[in-house]
């Protein structure tokens, strides 16, 4: 009898020992999702375990982009949410269910469970970051920025060195930078990193925001405060893929075409992002390997079809890629019309714009562009576009303004735009040529509406 008890009492010791042992060859998330794994086993009936497993799921699928880790988030949840004893002790749960639906590009859902979070009023102000997340990805950056300005400290709301103020910075970063203050968006990303690591928050999060960072100062033309950052980044966390990629795109507007081959094939070496594929694509080009870069578009297809959640996350790739490429042009507008239906934010409107204009859709190209340029984001991309468009449509002084703040802002921004700006506006500053008539006279002679 005392045999057999003894046993009992010490088996859940000896499993923990061995899971420990297991663990010390694992990265943190890995043994965190088996340490998890583990206390569900043991102790089934137990909400907080099923919790803390979503969220170790939820950390795994930041770090890989494998989505099929917001599908084991969610089923764990779903668990923690039915063994939940009260409303109150779900607040956990329906927060990180938010995450997840953010994660899955389900804006208004994600939305939905962060209120609910709210709702039950547990005093943790943590869900309004993704109250503001959800609601800047719906291009309703005001209520955005109110929804961030209540991430503090309920008890110490003006202590500034607590991962609800990185949150709240680093989101509010993003913002800025939306609104056409890159150089207010870079100091907050800055501080936001020194809060980041002053409370040693995980490699991946302090990683992401060094990425950010970097994309934030390439957007707006700083090359040099771009590389550092990734630089930063890949120093942090050696496989983080964005700042991989990110460094890539540096080397790729420093036409050191090998080195940023070498970087995106890192990239897609652990994350396979469409993006990854089509940068790849266009550099296969650029170096005369055509046989590469229909491998790259093939890889590109199978990735965003790969399963209707991937399908859902990369319309907004595919979409631009074939616009860019002049490939699927009517399957672009649908793709780009299907991201708009989920997401209204600057680049959705962007990216529909551009995909109308290479239909031949000028009118409602610059409709959705006018959307695009509302909010004042300083991104050489976008005014290219847009002065494309314009260029298009016959408004000369429009198209010169855009293209020319285009390259003003960043004249590295892509490996052929800037080029493709330049002749145009060689084009439209010479003096013998012929004025354009606007398409919207054009159309009217031909009794079409514009």
């Amino acid at each position: 009898m005392k045999s057999s008890f003894l046993i009992r009492l010490l088996t859940p010791a000896v499993i923990l020992l061995t899971c420990f042992g297991m663990a010390l060859a694992q990265n943190p998330t890995d043994a965190n999702i088996r340490s998890s794994q583990l206390r569900v086993r043991m102790y089934p009936s137990d909400f907080k375990a099923y919790d803390q497993l979503g969220a170790a799921y939820i950390q795994k699928g930041r770090e890989t982009a494998d989505a099929s880790y917001y599908e084991l988030a969610k089923a764990a949840l779903d668990k923690s949410l039915d063994l939940a004893s009260s409303d109150l002790a779900a607040s956990s749960a329906k927060t990180h269910m938010a995450v997840v639906a953010m994660a899955e590009h389900q804006f208004e859902e994600a939305l939905s469970w962060a209120q609910e979070a709210l709702a039950l009023g547990s005093g943790d102000p943590s869900p309004w970051a993704i109250v503001g997340d959800a609601l800047t990805d719906l291009g309703e950056y005001d209520r955005a920025a109110e929804a961030y300005g209540r991430l503090r400290d309920p008890v110490q709301p003006e202590n500034e060195s607590t991962a609800l103020a990185y949150e709240r910075e680093s989101r509010v970063a993003y913002l800025r930078f939306l609104r056409g203050d890159a150089t207010g968006a870079i100091k907050l990303m800055r501080d936001a990193i020194a809060v980041a690591t002053t409370l040693h928050l995980p490699a991946e999060n302090v990683a992401w925001s060094e990425y950010q960072l970097g994309e934030i100062s390439f957007k707006s033309g700083d090359i040099p405060g771009a590389e550092r950052a990734y630089r930063a980044g890949l120093l942090i966390d050696p496989n983080s893929y964005r700042n991989l990629a990110g460094l890539g795109e540096v080397r790729t507007a420093q036409e050191r075409y090998p080195e940023a081959i070498a970087l995106y094939k890192k990239a897609l070496a652990v994350v396979p992002f469409p993006a990854f594929a089509a940068a790849l694509y266009d550099l296969d080009m650029q170096v005369g390997r055509p046989a590469d870069a229909r491998k790259q578009l093939e890889l590109i297809e199978f990735i965003a079809k790969l399963n209707p959640i991937n399908e859902r996350l990369f319309y907004r790739e595919l979409a631009l890629f074939y616009a860019d490429h002049g490939l699927k042009l009517e399957e672009s507008v649908q793709l780009a019309k299907k991201e708009l239906e989920v997401r209204h934010d600057v680049y959705t409107w962007d990216i529909l714009a551009w995909v109308l204009y290479k239909n031949g859709r000028i009118r409602e190209a610059r409709e959705a562009m006018e959307k695009a340029l509302a909010p004042g984001t300083a991104d050489a991309l976008l005014d290219f576009h847009a002065g494309m468009i314009e260029f298009q449509y016959g408004d000369r002084d429009g198209a010169k303004t855009l293209l020319g703040r285009a390259l003003t802002v960043n004249p590295h921004f892509h490996m052929v735009y800037p080029g493709q700006a330049r002749e145009t506006l060689t084009q439209l500053a010479g003096k013998d040529e012929e004025p354009r008539p606007p398409i919207a006279a054009v159309l009217e002679g031909a009794g079409q509406t514009p």
